[in-house]
Parts: C-alpha cells; sequence; structure tokens
C-alpha cells in the first residue's frame, strides 16, 4: 500500500512536472497560466487594487478574471515565434467610494471572448496582445444622508490585454 502511494505522488508529480506554467504581467494586473494539455491552458488574473485617500473620500476597487485558452500554434523549439490564441473568461470587477456625505458601490460581470497571440523572445521570455468583446453585467448603488439608489443593466464590454510573461517551467 505504501508502494502504490509513493507511485500516485510520483506519477502525479511527473504529470504536472510536464505542464508548463507561465506567470506574467500586463496593464494595471498579473496573471498566472497552466497549460492542461498540448493545446489548452487555463488561466487566472487579478487586477491591480486600486485604494487611495482623496481629501477625505476613500477609494478601494479590484477586479479579477479566469480564462480558458485554445493555441492554434507552438512556438518554436527555442521558444521563439509567434503562437496565435482564441477563448472564453469571465470577469469580475468592483468598486466602493465613499466620503463624509455618501458613498457608492458597484459590481460588474463581464462574460466574454477573446483572441490573441504570444510572441515568444526566447525559452523563457514572451510578449502578448490579447482583445476581448462580450457584455457587462452591473449593478450599482449609492447613498447618501438624504437618500439611496440602486440600478442595474447590461451593456456591451471590451477589453485590451498587452504585457509580458516569464515561463516557469
Amino acid at each position: 500500500m505504501k508502494k502504490l502511494a509513493l507511485s500516485l505522488l510520483a506519477l502525479t508529480a511527473l504529470s504536472s512536472a510536464s505542464a508548463a506554467e507561465r506567470f506574467g504581467f500586463y496593464l494595471l494586473g498579473a496573471q498566472y497560466e497552466r497549460d492542461t494539455n498540448a493545446t489548452d491552458s487555463f488561466r487566472v488574473g487579478l487586477g491591480l487594487p486600486v485604494a487611495g485617500v482623496f481629501e477625505g473620500t476613500g477609494v478601494v476597487g479590484v477586479t479579477g478574471n479566469v480564462g480558458w485558452l485554445r493555441h492554434t500554434r507552438t512556438l518554436n523549439g527555442d521558444g521563439t515565434g509567434v503562437q496565435p490564441y482564441y477563448g472564453a473568461g469571465l470577469g469580475l470587477s468592483t468598486v466602493f467610494a465613499s466620503n463624509s456625505q455618501a458613498s457608492v458601490g458597484g459590481v460588474v460581470v463581464y462574460p466574454h471572448v477573446l483572441g490573441g497571440a504570444n510572441f515568444g523572445l526566447n525559452d523563457r521570455w514572451a510578449l502578448f496582445a490579447e482583445a476581448s468583446a462580450g457584455v457587462n453585467v452591473y449593478a450599482v448603488g449609492a447613498s447618501s444622508s438624504y437618500s439611496s439608489d440602486s440600478t442595474s443593466g447590461v451593456g456591451p464590454g471590451f477589453g485590451l490585454r498587452v504585457g509580458a510573461s516569464y515561463r516557469i517551467r
């Protein structure tokens, strides 16, 4: 039984060691991507939190996203070349602002399709550019000492992501 457990542990370590992993930065965020097979990968991103106090007003905001990517080509053996991809994702953004008079908060969910390309520089580094389109489903609420109001709706959404990634393994 002990040998079986050790064998399964070794196989698990070997199978996960063969999957490529990348960590990247894009304008206003960071992401982690892991290959699930030869053509597909799973990505998780976190937008840089926004926080600040400006003349008695506080603001906090954060974004996050998950995505599935299908690569249509592989990079060259030395990691150079162009690797186009397409996929789908789901983004979530939230912001809250308040001062002594009022407060405002909102949430946006962004299901979308995406397309882009990795531009391999060497076996570790790549640049990437990506565009996305989908819908923004939002809910916003505001309140003050005098009244409160809220609204929700759906509208078109577009995104652009440009950055660099580093292949961990």
